[in-house]
């Protein structure tokens, strides 16, 4: 009678966990495979994308690069009104807007546009993942962190049988444990 109860506590709770943090694992499933090809190289950056554009634009007729000449060049490209900063160097200007930046070579008159796209609901789902808010999702983080524990402890005992911890199930979770500890191993 005992062990039936532990087994229904087990599976409620497996099940009532599994149920409730759904929408975070899939946010972090999700994020993580963007994550993980973002730091092997596939994208610039996970939160947007970039589109680059050459062209030609004025020099300064003042030979002065200024901020009034900076927003004459972003009238170009129509993004005088998101103009934020900019800055000079010898022989260029690099202009700033909201979303994105315009390099100026001030002797060729040669410049490239570089416009970023953000990638929405990815970009919120990196939010969460990376804990961009701290505060009180520190702590549902940290809630979630603790559940995925439990939920893999209670997996283990949902199934009976053949299929469970006694014989398959005990091969696959040895098996996932072997994985990451030999990539450990070999990799540091």
């Amino acid at each position: 009678m005992e062990r039936k109860t532990l087994r229904r506590w087990n599976n409620a709770i497996h099940r009532d966990l599994g149920y409730f943090f759904f929408g975070m694992t899939i946010i972090y499933a999700l994020s993580g495979i963007i994550l993980n090809h973002f730091k092997s190289g596939d994208f610039v950056h996970p939160d947007y994308s970039k589109k680059y554009e050459q062209m030609t634009v004025a020099l300064p007729s003042n030979a002065v690069a200024d901020k009034a000449y900076a927003l004459r060049v972003l009238e170009q490209v129509h993004e005088e009104k998101h103009f934020k900063s900019f800055i000079t160097g010898n022989g260029y200007i690099d202009i700033f807007f909201d979303n994105g930046s315009m390099y100026v070579d001030l002797t060729t008159g040669k410049a490239e546009l570089e416009t970023k796209t953000p990638r929405y609901i990815l970009k919120e789902f990196n939010l969460l993942h990376y804990n961009s808010i701290k505060k009180w999702f520190t702590w549902f983080s940290d809630a979630y962190a603790v559940a995925m524990v439990l939920l893999a402890i209670s997996g283990l005992f949902v199934l009976r049988g053949r299929n469970g911890i006694k014989w398959r199930g005990a091969v696959l979770a040895l098996i996932g444990i072997i994985i990451p500890a030999l990539i450990i191993i070999f990799y540091t």
